[in-house]
């Protein structure tokens, strides 16, 4: 009898302690902040939201174009954008494999920016350059520290667990095999362009076959702003949000889901723990 209610002392003790760690987690987490574009034209209050995030317009911003086009990085329009709204300290952090991205000057650009900026374009060209690297590790770091990350369409979906979107749309009603995102905003889903391309539909699959992700789908010229475990939506059109657990209760109470997603407009909240609109 002593041997097992040690047993179970012990069990409680090690649930107590993984609790800890995961409000550890979420706490710490909680010092970063996440701007996170459905792409279109982003309007100067995005841009005025991420200077005031980092500090102001001469602090250190590091922009990653790497989902775009070579041709349009050498000439240097990802920074266009930027000097125009008054930014004056800007980096260029681009690659196109694991090997050039981990550069001791690229690491050391991430660890001392106050702001990261990921372009649209290609999601995947994000990927197959930085998730996995020493670069990677830096920018998750660098989160959990308080850096501020904004990214707009590729950019957008890069910062969630999924790399959704490309081949998959091609057929909805098959599994397809998702590759990682770089996972800065923990088990979501991230989609773009959502009713500007009529993608209102797109992310039910995903959630289907990933129930334990939080899908999000996010029209243009409209951003969610991520701190904690709250988002709210800034911009003129709305963000929608995809839940399997509210999916279970619409089955419960109506015997289907009559209602895929949630739709939020500025300046509404949700609590991303509790899965539940604030206001």
């Amino acid at each position: 009898m002593k041997k097992f209610w040690t047993s179970i002392l012990v069990l409680a003790v090690m649930l107590f302690a993984q609790s800890a760690i995961a409000q550890t987690e979420i706490a710490a987490l909680a010092k970063g902040k996440l701007i996170i574009v459905g792409g279109g034209s982003m309007p100067d209050t995005m841009y005025q939201l991420f200077a005031k995030s980092i500090g102001g317009k001469d602090q250190s911003v590091v922009v990653i174009p790497t989902a775009t086009n070579d041709s349009a990085i050498m000439v240097g329009s990802h920074l266009t954008r930027f000097k125009k709204e008054g930014f004056t300290n800007l980096t260029t952090v681009h690659a196109r494999n694991k090997e050039a991205a981990d550069a001791p000057e690229f690491i050391n650009a991430i660890k001392n920016a106050k702001g990261i900026y990921f372009s649209g374009g290609d999601q995947s060209r994000i990927a197959d350059a930085f998730l996995g690297t020493r670069v990677h590790a830096a920018m998750q770091d660098l989160f959990m520290r308080g850096g501020v990350f904004m990214g707009t369409s590729a950019g957008a979906t890069i910062m969630g667990t999924l790399l959704v979107g490309g081949d998959a749309r091609k057929d909805l009603t098959k599994p397809f095999d998702f590759p990682a995102a770089l996972n800065l905003f923990k088990n979501t889903a991230i989609d773009q362009h959502v009713l500007a391309r009529n993608r209102q539909f797109d992310l039910i699959p995903v959630i289907e076959q990933h129930p334990h992700l939080l899908g999000i789908a996010i029209d243009e010229s409209t951003a969610i702003v991520v701190e904690g475990n709250q988002f709210s939506v800034l911009g003129k059109s709305y963000a929608m949000v995809y839940d399997a657990q509210n999916w279970d209760e619409q089955k419960k109470q109506w015997g289907r889901v009559l209602k895929p997603f949630l739709m939020m407009a500025q300046p509404q909240r949700y609590d991303i723990e509790k899965r539940k609109l604030i206001r």
